[in-house]
């Protein structure tokens, strides 16, 4: 077998085609990091606003303390702050969620709460220190995808598939060519205009058939003596498709259709052997 870093070619195998996902292919985590960037500045001008027209106004500030100056040390304009902070990552983490099938945009959206309450409780009591927090983790982010796509490769041998990606850990799958049954690939819009997309390849037992759903729910109540009343509203978004992460797929490659009909002429191959 020829050595290699990632993995070991057998005797007489060649490596045909090497691919990475086109840029555009991660156009969504892109996106995000730009709109944590879009958020601060948003956050920033809305804080400068209730500043100049909620808090410096007597009356509305005397009621305000009267709802929020229970914290002591806290004053109520950074616990109002940090309300409008809080709602708008976690609505944001929940929808991008539940379009995405995922829960980590909600985690992340949490991480980066946390990150900017920590930075107004403990470095600085101004309202707008935590918006740091939203413009680290864009310039952060942008960098961290950028990395991640890039450790996306994929190697079309004369015998087999390989996919492999290495982030922080390494994950690699290897699929014969006369073990896939069907060819799953799709384009989406960017992706027919700029010649990408992604090809599963789904094997005899199933590997690269999934599916996915998410579910977000809001509910609230009231309790009395004798009964209680209940309202929750709830949305769901389920998927039965061929899915698979983008390390087990050939995600967003370019030209596709050739890598396609690359895949179709080995399996041809190997099934008259």
């Amino acid at each position: 077998m020829a050595g290699s870093k990632d993995f070991e070619l057998f005797r007489d195998e060649k490596i045909e085609i090497f691919l990475r996902p086109h840029p555009l292919s991660f156009l969504k985590y892109y996106l995000v990091c730009f709109y944590l960037a879009f958020l601060a500045m948003i956050l920033n001008a809305l804080y400068q606003w209730l500043h100049q027209n909620v808090w410096l106004n007597p009356s509305a500030s005397w009621i305000l303390n009267m709802l929020f100056g229970m914290i002591p040390g806290v004053s109520p304009e950074e616990i109002v702050s940090l309300i409008i902070f809080w709602a708008i990552l976690l609505l944001s983490g929940l929808l991008i969620g539940i379009l995405w099938i995922s829960k980590r945009p909600l985690i992340y959206m949490v991480l980066i709460g946390i990150f900017g309450t920590l930075l107004e409780l403990y470095l600085s009591p101004r309202t707008s220190i935590k918006l740091m927090a939203l413009f680290f983790s864009s310039i952060l982010g942008l960098i961290l995808v950028e990395v991640y796509r890039r450790g996306h490769k994929f190697f079309l041998t004369s015998y087999r598939i390989i996919a492999l990606k290495k982030f922080i850990g390494k994950e690699v799958r290897e699929v014969m060519y006369d073990k896939i049954t069907d060819i799953y690939m799709s384009q989406g819009l960017l992706g027919r205009i700029f010649n990408y997309g992604t090809i599963i390849p789904i094997s005899e037992s199933g590997l690269g058939l999934g599916e996915d759903a998410s579910f977000a729910a809001i509910s609230a109540g009231t309790m009395a003596k004798r009964s209680s009343f209940g309202i929750i509203f709830g949305g769901k978004r389920g998927v039965s498709r061929p899915r698979a992460p983008t390390y087990f797929s050939l995600y967003g490659v370019p030209n596709p259709k050739r890598v396609q009909g690359l895949i179709i002429s080995k399996m041809l191959d190997r099934g008259k052997n």
